[in-house]
């Protein structure tokens, strides 16, 4: 099948998806107040934070937050497409995944465009609405290199916080386990990327620059955009957050094909 097919594809089954999603607005609308509470409850605990010191390291609150919106931007999209690659051990478990692979379709794409989550909807208003404040705070003069820029920056993070998906999913061809390896990998690597780096111990930072690159999420490309300095790497870092994403969810799909080659059905 050839890419256009594949496309294609993708939004007539991400299409049927919404529409199911939409069978249940109640639910829908409460996912996205729920998630801009959760958020605007961990921006305010910043504000708490600096408000007697007024700085972290040299980060003042607004930059901070601006730093908080790109992180969560990108979890958005990155819940949309990815999230539900966490669960992937139920399905081996219960033997409905053997159904990804009798069909003519990539088993990767077949499982990726299975699910659409339009409920992180809420994140995206909160990252806008963070955005635009944190822009008239901070007085910054977004130009069209500087849009280009942040698009790139959003597709890096995207792409690097669903290939850590993907290989946690993986680990499930191995051990039937990967909702386990969520909480243990995932669920702390995003929380570094709420704060600076540079707060972080040396060793913290380069594990987050070469081998869980989530520094590249965020904090990188913050640093170029509010023309702030990295303390033990180039300024100049930032500009490649998409290469990394591009380079780091390609390594995530060989080890899940990988895995995939060693799989075996569980007879459920």
């Amino acid at each position: 099948m050839t890419i256009a097919k594949y496309i294609k594809l993708y939004f007539k089954l991400v299409s049927a998806g919404i529409r199911a999603q939409l069978q249940y607005r109640f639910a829908f609308v409460m996912r996205i107040i729920g998630m801009i509470t959760a958020y605007t409850g961990t921006a305010v605990t910043m504000w708490v934070m600096l408000y007697q010191f007024q700085t972290l390291g040299d980060w003042n609150f607004f930059e901070m937050l601006f730093l908080f919106a790109l992180s969560i931007l990108s979890w958005g999209f990155c819940i949309i497409l990815f999230f539900h690659f966490r669960s992937l051990d139920t399905y081996i478990l219960n033997g409905t995944f053997d159904r990804f692979l009798v069909r003519p379709l990539n088993p990767f794409f077949h499982f990726m465009a299975m699910k659409f989550d339009i409920a992180s909807f809420g994140q995206f208003l909160f990252s806008i609405v963070v955005f635009v404040i944190v822009s008239f705070q901070l007085q910054l003069e977004w130009t069209l290199g500087k849009l280009l820029f942040l698009l790139g920056a959003i597709v890096g993070g995207v792409l690097i916080q669903g290939g850590l998906l993907v290989i946690i999913s993986a680990f499930a061809f191995w051990t039937t386990k990967s909702e386990q390896f969520y909480w243990v990998a995932m669920f702390p690597a995003r929380n570094l990327t709420y704060y600076p780096l540079a707060i972080y111990p040396k060793f913290i930072q380069w594990i987050t620059a070469f081998v869980i690159p989530f520094g590249f999420v965020n904090y990188f490309p913050t640093t170029v955009i509010l023309n702030k300095e990295t303390p033990y790497f180039p300024d100049y870092m930032g500009y490649f957050s998409p290469l990394v994403g591009v380079l780091f969810f390609g390594l995530a799909y060989l080890i899940w094909m990988l895995g995939l080659s060693r799989y075996k059905s569980t007879g459920s």
